[in-house]
């Protein structure tokens, strides 16, 4: 009597959905420009305000277009933590710690972000399975992050408020992405991300009240008001939506190494726009950045 064992093959399982979170990590790659020039012009909590409305706006809009209903009461408690993390902490500490610091620290240490995410993963009900060669593949990603960025990073008087206040929004952001898991097995990406926006812009208002009622709207240019719009639109509205669906499908430790494309995205798009140099070290490290990310893609067929 034969008998056929079927022994487990790995493959790589990349989809559209890759190439949605490749079009995030552009977004925000290019968002760290547009917040540094817009707060020359906007205070950073007002500015901040700003597009957080403009976000909850549109999400909103989206969710309730596709025919879909407000939360239900006894799921509120949770979209109020998430949304106070997510978007009044995290967005007031990443604005407020990135005027304080530079764009390399701010991406380097956002680049632990798969690290303080599987922490919280470790300590929660709704543990997701990791594989050995997704954990290789992050603890990969993690490495390459300081290859490309942890070079320039250097942490000063100047700078240490601002480092201090990004490390906070590290850690309020993982929280956002892992506690949001249980939510997205009863509500779709979009409402997650339309009900949570919306604590936090009705939150960001209340504290950003005195910089909206002071800030010379007529002074502020049509660029700026342009990038501030645009931010909200993708690097809140969009981004979010797409951030929010990889958590669904993928699960949140596999979704939040693609926060560590950022910094070799800006590495290209620096090297492009302004020809800043390629130091080898920089181009070995963008190399097991994207090896790491290829390998938490493998999956397992029987």
């Amino acid at each position: 009597m034969d008998q056929t064992v079927n022994h487990p093959t790995s493959r790589f399982a990349l989809s559209r959905l890759d190439g949605l979170l490749i079009l995030l990590v552009l977004i925000w790659s290019s968002n760290f420009s547009i917040v540094k020039t817009a707060i020359l012009e906007i205070p950073a909590v007002a500015f901040n305000a700003i597009r957080i409305l403009t976000a909850c706006a549109v999400l909103i809009g989206i969710s309730r277009y596709r025919g879909e209903s407000a939360p239900a009461p006894a799921d509120w408690p949770r979209f109020l933590v998430l949304g106070f993390l997510g978007h009044f902490c995290y967005q007031l500490v990443f604005v407020t710690g990135l005027e304080r610091t530079t764009v390399t620290n701010s991406s380097l240490i956002l680049g632990c972000m798969p690290i303080a995410v599987l922490a919280l993963n470790a300590a929660s009900r709704h543990r997701e399975p990791i594989g050995r060669k997704q954990w290789i593949g992050i603890s990969l990603a993690i490495v390459g992050v300081f290859f490309v960025v942890g070079q320039g990073a250097m942490t000063t008087s100047n700078t240490l408020v601002g480092d201090g206040l990004t490390f906070v929004g590290l850690w309020a952001w993982a929280f956002y992405t892992s506690g949001s898991r249980p939510l997205l097995t009863r509500y779709s990406p979009y409402q997650v991300s339309a009900y949570a926006t919306l604590v936090g812009a009705v939150l960001f208002t209340f504290v950003a009240l005195p910089s909206l009622i002071t800030l010379d709207w007529l002074a502020v240019s049509p660029m700026t008001w342009l990038l501030t719009v645009a931010s909200g639109v993708f690097a809140l509205s969009v981004s979010h939506i797409i951030w929010y669906t990889g958590v669904q499908k993928l699960g949140s430790a596999r979704t939040s190494v693609y926060s560590n494309l950022v910094p070799v995205v800006a590495m290209a798009i620096a090297a492009i726009w302004i020809g800043e140099p390629l130091e080898p070290a920089r181009l070995a490290g963008a190399a097991v950045v994207v090896t790491g990310l290829l390998l938490t893609r493998i999956d397992r067929e029987s």
